[in-house]
């Protein structure tokens, strides 16, 4: 229930909220001073919710509905306020970002007829869809700019953020490496070699070596010995990033200088790598980061102030939920 009940009271903040949409008639489940919310519009709202859910791989238990629908019906109604207040710059907003965030649900189907057969599983059309997609962009944009004061982050936070968290903004040293692998297991079985089959395999690198030492291209050496897979037709080429792989293996080539080539042995084979550029351990600096910490600070304050905000939206708004 955790989850869902996040889903539901931060959607607005990430932009996957329920919508609302016109009714011209049905009971009224809630009213505020301007607007009313009928039973129709929670029904299309839930259906969005249920669609909403399943483009992230989760169904909405349906012992759970009531529950569920509750919540949703919470979203309508501050979507609906959110219209009340809304400035001709937060409509304009609105309709942007409704586009966005159209193209980027879709892109969670194989095609765009199966997303389309998708919304209208759920006894919607791709209009009503598109128009609740900018509903909810509306109360995104109002929340966004009437909780701006309370949202804003200076640059005193920024740096004490920064320096709180120095160990966040280390980066560990990098090499770009092209290799070509001589295992020491059979690859089809995981069966170890035998030390004949070891030393067979070893001559090998070995003569690998002395090709790739007086100028034969490691791309050619690994499309012709490498028994890496993963990288045998790319040249043999990979990223080593240090305490990500075998500290052996890390271990030697870290020892290496950019365009030496060595046989390196580690617990998988016998490697013949070259170095081709390095980069070292490093701490990224405060103008690096800024940018990044600013928005965390800035998603926090609005997570933190996000549902004050919503009460006294609704005390201001006379809200009255009829829903039985």
């Amino acid at each position: 229930m955790n989850k869902w009940r996040f889903c539901l009271s931060f959607g607005l903040l990430f932009g996957w909220t329920v919508f609302t949409g016109a009714a011209t008639g049905g009971k009224i489940v809630a009213r505020g001073l301007g607007f009313t919310v009928k039973q129709a519009e929670l029904d299309s709202a839930y259906r969005q919710f249920v669609l909403s859910q399943a483009v992230f791989g989760s169904d909405v238990p349906a012992e759970m509905e009531v529950f569920f629908r509750k919540q949703v019906l919470d979203e309508v109604i501050l979507g609906k306020i959110a219209a009340t207040r809304a400035t001709a710059g937060d409509r304009g907003q609105s309709y942007i970002q409704a586009l966005d965030n159209y193209k980027d649900l879709r892109h969670y189907y194989i095609s765009e007829t199966a997303f389309i057969l998708r919304i209208q599983s759920l006894g919607l059309t791709t209009n009503a869809y598109r128009l609740h997609l900018q509903n909810n962009a509306l109360t995104q944009q109002v929340l966004k700019r009437e909780m701006k004061p309370k949202t804003m982050v200076k640059d005193t936070e920024i740096e004490e953020y920064y320096n709180k968290n120095y160990g966040l903004w280390k980066v560990p040293a990098k090499a770009e490496v092209s290799h070509v692998l001589l295992a020491k297991v059979d690859l089809a079985t995981g069966r170890k070699l035998n030390p004949d089959e070891r030393a067979l395999k070893q001559s090998v690198a070995a003569k690998v070596l002395r090709k790739a030492r007086v100028g034969v291209s490691m791309k050619q050496l690994a499309l012709e010995f490498s028994e890496d897979m993963s990288t045998k037709e790319i040249g043999g080429n990979f990223q080593v990033v240090q305490g990500s792989s075998s500290p052996v293996l890390e271990r030697k080539i870290f020892a290496l200088r950019p365009n030496q080539i060595e046989m390196v042995e580690s617990g998988f084979g016998y490697h013949i790598v070259r170095v081709a550029s390095m980069a070292p351990a490093r701490t990224r600096k405060l103008s690096e980061v800024s940018r990044e910490i600013r928005n965390h600070l800035h998603v926090q304050k609005y997570i933190r102030a996000l549902p004050d905000y919503v009460r006294l939206l609704r005390r201001q708004a006379a809200v009255i939920v009829l829903l039985d």
